[in-house]
């Protein structure tokens, strides 16, 4: 009776401790999503950058094709010419973790104020894979539609 109470013990504290790791992973990658946005809105490229991963391939809704981490680069300077009075709203529609990859979808919704005092809004859905590179999570990929 021992030996079975003890083995459902354990499979329960194993199952706990990988829960409790799956939401901290999901939680950081949620936060990840948030700086990348927060970065873009403020114009620090290097901020946005130091998220993506080196072989990042992804496709902006405006852009005529996907882009790599250059052209992405590239992409937000010309999107995002100056910081940006902003606020943004993340919808979270769902999150795989399987290993060292991750899948998230979303629906942002930004307001963004311009230098005439007019308040632009925008939503769109997102799809971003995340991957660990030396360690940490890094965007290796996305495609957004706007609404």
């Amino acid at each position: 009776m021992t030996a079975i109470i003890s083995f459902s013990w354990q499979t329960y504290t194993a199952a706990a401790v990988k829960d409790n790791k799956m939401n901290t992973a999901e939680e950081e990658i949620w936060g990840l999503e948030e700086a990348y946005f927060a970065n873009l809105y403020k114009a620090d490229y290097d901020g946005v950058l130091a998220i993506v991963h080196s072989q990042f391939l992804g496709w902006p809704g405006t852009a005529p094709q996907p882009v790599d981490k250059a052209g992405s680069a590239l992409f937000m300077k010309q999107l995002i010419t100056q910081p940006t009075s902003y606020t943004f709203k993340i919808e979270r529609e769902g999150i795989r973790i399987i290993g060292e990859i991750a899948l998230t979808q979303y629906i942002i919704s930004v307001n963004c104020s311009g230098t005439s005092a007019e308040t632009k809004a925008q939503s769109s859905r997102i799809t971003h894979t995340w991957a660990k590179e030396n360690g940490s999570w890094k965007l290796l990929g996305g495609m957004s539609f706007d609404q």
